[in-house]
């Protein structure tokens, strides 16, 4: 691991754990062992430590039986609560940030949204599609100026990571709308409504699309 920035070794370690989760690299019930992830980001425990216990206070981790951290369950009823939390909480973000983003921000939103096409077309970029997915989704909420809001959201995809990861295999089987080029054409008529229904829709589909194959839930555990 890249220790060499201008951040803490905690802080790296945490935001490390933080983005994997986020994009469902871990999967439901998963145990997180501390000297593993420590060797596997060649450090020592003590960061590892500090990450998993700020993770589990934002509910993107939690103890078991064991007392050992996991990544949470699958379940139905989770699925709807953070689902519906989402739309709120990003839906109100990008209404906010559609005025405020400048013309470089969406010249990168531009470049972004063509690459995660070009993903959805490639299964073997699929990890690829959801890192762009990621940035392209912060960097309209960052836009926002709501630090409030913005913890929110971070905690709301932390939570939605083992969900990401169940929805991954439906992502090149089922026909998927071009939500984020609607996305980008409502920020660029600068219409708030509009780009907070095209990214509502966004937000749902993987979630529908896991209502409608439940059985995924149990696969991706």
């Amino acid at each position: 691991m890249n220790l060499k920035t201008p951040v803490s070794i905690n802080e790296a370690v945490y935001r490390m754990l933080r983005d994997r989760l986020m994009r469902g690299e871990f999967a439901a019930g998963q145990v997180l062992g501390i000297e593993e992830l420590a060797q596997t980001m060649q450090t020592s425990t003590m960061p590892v430590r500090s990450a998993l216990q700020r993770l589990a206070e934002q509910r993107a981790v939690e103890r078991n039986k064991s007392r050992n951290m996991q990544v949470p369950l699958l379940s139905m009823e989770r699925l709807e609560d953070i689902r519906r939390s989402r739309l709120l909480v990003e839906g109100a973000l990008i209404e906010w940030a559609t005025p405020r983003l400048e013309r470089v921000q969406i010249d990168h939103l531009r470049l972004l949204v063509d690459k995660i096409a070009n993903a959805l077309e490639e299964p073997e970029k699929l990890d690829e599609g959801l890192t762009n997915n990621q940035t392209f989704h912060f960097t309209i909420y960052q836009a926002a100026n709501s630090p409030t809001m913005l913890s929110m959201v971070e905690s709301l995809w932390l939570q939605s990571g083992p969900y990401l990861r169940a929805a991954r295999n439906l992502m090149h089987t089922a026909p998927r709308p071009d939500l984020h080029e609607k996305i980008l054409k409502a920020i660029e008529r600068r219409d708030g409504v509009a780009a907070r229904l095209a990214m509502c829709q966004d937000i749902a589909w993987a979630f529908d699309r896991l209502s409608e194959v439940p059985q995924a839930l149990s696969r991706a555990a």
